[in-house]
Order: structure tokens, then sequence, then C-alpha cells
């Protein structure tokens, strides 16, 4: 429940700022894939927050809707080879749950916000 307020509250100041959230499932198979996209999007004009997680196969990224939208992001992404599968933010929350649960976390999910 309170993962779940977390996000809404998130989303809420994400929409006051200009800022918008898209999440994406991907196909990466290794740290260095994870690098890879997350090298290429965070550079992209608009990005605030990106998180990227090959364990799970998922996307985060934050970005100010005004600089930027969810279709060119996900041009990014596959013009790197990779899908760009995008999902609810509930979707991608339970994708992180369920990678949690069986015990294949790992340290380095790529994450940067950008202010």
């Amino acid at each position: 429940m309170i993962l779940m307020l977390g996000g809404l509250t998130s989303e809420i100041s994400a929409q006051k700022k200009g800022r918008a959230v898209v999440c994406f499932q991907s196909d990466m198979d290794c740290i260095n894939c994870e690098e890879t996209i997350y090298e290429h999007l965070r550079f992209e004009k608009g990005v605030k927050d990106l998180k990227v997680d090959h364990v799970s196969n998922t996307i985060f990224i934050e970005f100010v809707e005004k600089r930027n939208d969810e279709k060119e992001l996900a041009k990014v992404i596959e013009k790197k080879g990779f899908k760009a599968d995008k999902i609810t933010r509930e979707k991608y929350n339970d994708l992180l749950e369920q990678v949690k649960e069986h015990g294949h976390e790992h340290d380095h999910e790529t994450h940067r916000e950008r202010n």
C-alpha cells in the first residue's frame, strides 16, 4: 500500500512540474545490455530520472513533456536493438517485486536522477 501511495505521489509531483513517466519492458540479457540502454537514454532531451534493470528487464524514465515523448524514447531503445514494450507503472512495480521475491536482486540497477 505504501509503495502504491509513493508511486502515486511521485506521478502527481511529476505532472505538476510538466513531467511524465513512461515504463518499458525490454529484452536485456546482461549488465552490458543494461549499460548500453542507460548510456543512450541518459543524454536524451528532457530525461530527468532513469532506471534501467536487466534482471527485471525494465526501464523507467521520467522526462519533461515539452522536451521529449514516449514514442521518441522507445525509438532510442529500439535503435540499439532492444524491445521497448510500454507497460503501466503498476506492471513495472510488479516486475520489480517478482525479481525481489525470487531472490534475483542485484546491486547494480543503473539509476540516475538529473535535476
